[in-house]
């Protein structure tokens, strides 16, 4: 019995310790509240990966999946059942004007890698998000819809 009780203890305690660390989960471990919010913003796709982090003490599970045109869609969903965030596959020709603007005046001649297109929480905008490499470096933009820069990281090349 002592046994059991020290094993169960020491699973419970490794499940805490990796879901800070982005751990993938099966669906079923999904909390139906979470899950009832994940159907609910994407119906209709198949969810092909589900992860859990801890994001300042709060669990958020992310969902991955394919919609319905072959683009990749990330759902981020708080362990309440709030929606966090939303990711689409973006494609670069069919970003607005104003974000082509400060994207070319942040970076002149900058061809990303891979651009998403997210919603988030409390963020009555919509924000395009940019990764590649600028410069021999890699660049990580975010760019509000109206062409407000958010966020731009010039890393060290590696």
């Amino acid at each position: 019995m002592t046994r059991a009780l020290a094993a169960a203890a020491s699973a419970a305690l490794l499940n805490v310790t990796l879901a800070s660390a982005n751990t993938t989960i099966a669906l079923e471990d999904v909390p139906d509240n979470v899950m009832e919010t994940a159907i609910n913003t994407a119906p209709g796709v198949t969810f092909e990966r589900v992860s859990i982090e801890s994001e300042n003490g709060v669990s958020i599970y992310e969902f991955e999946a394919t919609d319905h045109a072959g683009r990749h869609i990330e759902i981020d969903i708080t362990e309440d059942g709030e929606l966090e965030e939303i990711e689409m596959e973006h494609d670069f020709d069919d970003i607005p004007a104003a974000v082509a603007a400060t994207l070319d005046k942040t970076v002149p001649g900058f061809e990303p890698d891979y651009v998403e297109f997210s919603v988030r929480q409390n963020a009555p905008i919509y924000v395009y998000e940019f990764d590649g490499s600028y410069e021999g470096r890699p660049v990580d933009i975010e760019i509000a819809e109206d062409g407000e820069l958010l966020l731009f990281t010039h890393g060290l090349s590696s």
